[in-house]
């Protein structure tokens, strides 16, 4: 394609383009092209953009049925703000041809910005039409509810699609029945570590201990101790927000002996082991304290592999908080459809329309992401579901804060329990895993950026 630098509109040829190309690539280059690669608001931009052109090429793709307003949304915001991180980026570079040899074909994108973000708004006008009936019915295969009678045998089943259906049950019903610490965490930690095969651990009653004191989930900063000993090993130390410690019988725990980080397995009366809970800002889901003092554990897996561990439960996990974070996006929207303004009030009422089309927007990219994240997990390519389930947490994260965000602001009108459980169960899935600013940087760690 030959870029064309005098239009302030995009061919559809050009369009293909550049949501063909820009990628982590293209982007990463361009701002080493330009020294602007340590800049840390930049660098959380260019993982918003990143994830951003992804959901637009996944709502293409059509698993997610959305309306074409949607679809013609979407991807003119995203390219309006890919147009606006190439400005910044290259700042004065854009203004006058410096050698740089990003500007020339990029620049009628630059010059696009204005247009596209004119079209996004004509798009979403659209979608305010009849975005109240659209929100109400939901047809993705995911987010058919399950009863709770059936959680276990879906969370614990073969396919990562049951425990998706399980998580999203979860968010939408704001159900106290804690899935998460068994089946998003033990389990994925034992699958990854273990033998195939291997049944010997009751997963179903389990829990991971694998952050400390710091809330990061990096492996390098694992401070537990795993010492060997005649009979096996003994742990010392002491892991933070573990989420179900009380109710597990299983404790899986990252520790570092000599060989690094490693994946330990506790019984919940082992001697030296102390269970502490923490004042939580979710009393149905509390987190603890446990530490460590001599306590005899067996190894998992192999010694020195739980950094790959730790890595790859995090993916899994964060790929079912972000199912359980759609459900919880879905109750919230189905909650504000059912506080409509007065139909005689028109400035009212286009208002709230153009509101509800902004979150109906935001929930199908962050679906859109969901969904990739889910099937890559049963692939074997390891890289791009550690991408998928990356861009996931981010994309249902924002959408998780907006939605919840937007229904405080009318909660005089709703049921204050719904509102309050809508808007702790959005900051928990926001924040439990080491929240928004960690999540961008670990984007771009797994794109190797």
């Amino acid at each position: 394609m030959e870029p064309t630098t005098g239009s302030t509109t995009l061919s559809r040829e050009q369009r293909d383009h550049y949501l063909a190309t820009l990628n982590e690539e293209t982007l990463s280059a361009l701002m080493r092209s330009t020294w602007t690669w340590d800049d840390r608001a930049l660098r959380r931009r260019l993982s918003e953009l990143l994830t951003g052109l992804v959901a637009v090429r996944e709502l293409g793709v059509g698993e997610v049925e959305s309306p074409a307003a949607v679809i013609d949304a979407a991807e003119a915001r995203v390219l309006a703000a890919a147009g606006e991180f190439i400005a910044e980026v290259l700042g004065p570079r854009l203004l006058a041809d410096a050698g740089n040899a990003f500007r020339e074909p990029l620049l009628p994108l630059v010059r696009a910005t204005g247009e596209l973000t004119a079209e996004a708004a004509r798009a979403l006008d659209t979608l305010a039409v009849d975005v109240t009936g659209h929100v109400i019915e939901r047809n993705e295969a995911l987010t058919s509810l399950l009863p709770e009678d059936a959680w276990e045998e879906k969370a614990f089943g073969p396919q990562s699609t049951g425990l998706a259906r399980v998580a999203y049950s979860a968010g939408y019903t704001l159900s106290r029945t804690d899935y998460f610490p068994a089946a998003g965490l033990g389990a994925q930690a034992f699958a990854v570590a273990a033998a195939p095969n291997d049944d010997s651990v009751d997963v179903r009653h389990s829990t991971l201990a694998a952050a400390e004191k710091t809330g990061s989930w990096d492996p390098a900063l694992v401070r537990t101790r795993a010492t060997a000993t005649d009979d096996g090993w003994q742990l010392t130390g002491e892991k933070w927000y573990v989420p179900g410690a009380t109710a597990a019988g299983n404790i899986f725990v990252i520790a570092r002996n000599i060989g690094g980080p490693s994946l330990y397995l506790v019984r919940h009366d082992a001697p030296g082991l102390t269970v502490e809970t923490l004042p939580s800002l979710d009393e149905s889901r509390p987190l603890a304290r446990i530490g460590f003092d001599n306590t005899p554990a067996a190894l998992i897996g192999r010694e020195g592999a739980g950094g790959r561990i730790m890595n790859r439960t995090l993916d899994r996990a964060t790929t079912v908080l972000a199912a359980e974070q759609m459900g919880i996006v879905d109750r919230a929207l189905k909650c504000l459809v059912e506080v409509l303004p007065s139909a005689t009030d028109s400035e009212a009422w286009r208002g709230y329309t153009r509101k509800l089309a902004e979150l109906e927007l935001l929930r199908a990219g962050a679906t859109a992401l969901w969904y990739r994240a889910v099937k890559l997990q049963s692939q074997d390519d390891l890289e791009a579901s550690a991408t998928a389930a990356a861009m996931a947490h981010i994309g249902c994260s924002q959408a998780v804060r907006q939605v919840s965000s937007r229904l405080t602001s009318v909660a005089d009108d709703l049921d204050t329990s719904d509102v309050d459980a809508i808007s702790t169960r959005a900051r928990e899935t926001d924040l439990l895993l080491g929240g928004p600013a960690l999540a961008h940087e670990r984007l771009l760690e797994r794109l190797g950026i």
